[in-house]
């Protein structure tokens, strides 16, 4: 099997881990937005379009019922993009376009072809995809650790459920199932770590004995480390040393690489010394101004 067949497989594999972690969350609560969309997002990377289509329809429905305009509109995008195939599709949209039209008789109507990054609505569309694609790899990694036998099915289902109610949390907070797992506590981190870091080749470091540098942790935005649970925090040569809280993630490395635009070098850490050392930044940032004002000329 060549490189790239086994990292296929393995994206596949994640995929599938995510998918029967969110079917089981909507058998327990059916209108959960997130666990709709990420199986929306996980069938059609599978290519299962039909089982797509199903969920982001219901997705469309529970939005609809709740009167959720801005969801609605940014969702009416991609029943677009099936629309033209689909028949059903075009009967969910034309009920997105009769709900559009109560709520202030102003359909915004786009143009797929001319979308682009550069357009403010394509990238809201893009962080929302993305952060949907994270949740999905926080499953993933849950998943893995239940199959292990380092999470209980009672722990399993707990972390799921935070993990849902988490990531529809406006504010910014990292999504991680570290964080879910020490915040729950009963569960020994050490030992978590220690296996994922063995199974998914990703070595373990205690972040807490790095100065991490303003240079280098600016290399990523504040908000892109503290929401997706990554952080550059040592220089080696022109490569990047990065933790991250979920090793399993190949597709948060390969963006994080790009981001950065260096080879970067991934490691795991716990999720306490991951949160200390944003606070210890943030503090820094804080104080600056503040020592600024006391300097006399």
């Amino acid at each position: 099997m060549t490189e790239e067949s086994r990292q296929r497989e393995d994206l596949e594999n994640q995929v599938w881990n995510a998918i029967a972690a969110f079917e089981q969350i909507v058998e327990t609560i059916p209108n959960d937005r997130v666990s709709l969309e990420a199986l929306s997002h996980a069938y059609g990377q599978v290519g299962d379009l039909s089982r797509a289509r199903e969920y982001l329809t219901r997705l469309v429905n529970v939005v609809i019922e709740e009167k959720d305009r801005d969801a609605v509109e940014m969702l009416r995008d991609r029943m677009v993009a099936l629309e033209s195939s689909d028949p059903l599709a075009r009967a969910t949209l034309s009920r997105m376009d009769a709900f559009l039209e109560a709520v202030d008789g102003d359909v915004r109507h786009f143009d797929l072809a001319s979308e682009s990054l550069e357009n403010p609505a394509a990238a809201k569309a893009d962080e929302a995809e993305w952060r949907s694609s994270h949740v999905t790899s926080e499953l993933s990694f849950a998943w893995i650790l239940f199959q292990a036998g380092e999470l209980t099915q009672e722990d399993y289902a707990m972390v799921a459920q935070d993990l849902s109610a988490i990531s529809t949390n406006a504010s910014l907070v990292t999504v991680s199932v570290l964080h879910a797992l020490h915040d729950r506590g009963g569960r020994s981190m050490d030992r978590i770590l220690a296996y994922s870091a063995r199974d998914s080749g990703v070595p373990m470091i205690p972040l807490s004995l790095f100065d991490v540098q303003d240079q280098v942790f600016q290399l990523l935005a504040r908000e892109f480390i503290i929401r997706f649970g990554v952080m550059p925090f040592e220089m080696m040569g022109n490569d990047v040393l990065v933790v991250l809280l979920n090793p399993y993630n190949k597709q948060l490395r390969d963006k994080v690489e790009a981001m950065i635009g260096r080879r970067c070098h991934f490691f795991i850490t716990s999720p306490s010394e991951f949160d200390a050392t944003v606070e210890q930044k943030k503090l820094k940032n804080e104080l600056k101004p503040e020592a600024s004002e006391t300097v006399t000329p």
